[in-house]
């Protein structure tokens, strides 16, 4: 894939499914797995074309990642100290005390705003153990829901599997309300609104709020309804 624009795409597809989290099935990873290969072979897809695919596959594993995401973010914020204490040279503790003394919190290294405070030397070997830590964070997690955390993923699973069916019911009531109206504007507003939902879906976009989502069939009949008023005026 030559276009920079599809390779980027390529790349977050293929990033998502090395990063499929358990209990994901193992037909869909190998349904993924062949794809990816696929579209290796060829490369004959437009950008388009793939942003779908990908929109298909993420509505899939969506409801598994976000969960996964959740008990990661419970272990990280539990163990990520703990951790760059036990794996930083001596160097860095020193200096990551001194820091942390004047009011700074652990996680403002992650935003790589405190940085400056760090040598470059100090500055590389933090990069390495902020990395280092986020992957053993990620193996601490996949042990974890699938053992002592099993019950509890399995039921954000569940969760997040209804808000994907209440959110593929918004989409489907959304894209008829659109084909039926007669407003080209607010069609093509309805449309733009439905492809950053689905982008958000397939990791191509940012998080939507889902009571947003959820809203959008009322706001956009309440947006009809006003404009058929103006017109009136």
């Amino acid at each position: 894939m030559s276009d920079k624009a599809k390779q980027h795409t390529f790349n977050i597809f293929k990033q998502v499914h090395r990063n499929l989290p358990p209990l994901v099935d193992e037909k869909l990873r190998e349904e993924m797995r062949s794809k990816i290969e696929d579209l290796i072979d060829t490369g004959n897809v437009t950008l388009e074309e793939l942003e779908n695919i990908m929109i298909f596959y993420g509505k899939k594993v969506w409801p598994y990642v976000q969960a996964f995401e959740d008990i990661y973010h419970v272990y990280h914020e539990k163990l990520s100290e703990k951790i760059f204490l036990a794996k930083a040279s001596k160097k860095i503790i020193k200096k990551y005390n001194l820091v942390k003394s004047t009011g700074v919190h652990f996680f403002d290294l992650f935003s790589g705003a405190i940085h400056h405070l760090f040598s470059d030397d100090e500055r590389l070997e933090l990069t390495e153990l902020l990395i280092s830590l986020k992957k053993d964070i990620r193996q601490h997690t996949k042990q974890a829901v699938l053992t002592h955390d099993k019950s509890h993923y399995e039921e954000k699973i569940n969760k997040y599997g209804q808000m994907i069916h209440d959110i593929n019911r918004v989409i489907e009531d959304l894209h008829k309300f659109a084909n039926d109206e007669d407003d080209n504007n607010l069609t093509l507003d309805i449309r733009d609104k439905l492809r950053s939902i689905e982008y958000s879906l397939a990791f191509l976009g940012p998080k939507i709020n889902f009571f947003e989502i959820l809203d959008l069939p009322e706001y956009y009949v309440g947006k009809k309804h006003e404009k058929k008023m103006r017109r009136m005026i």
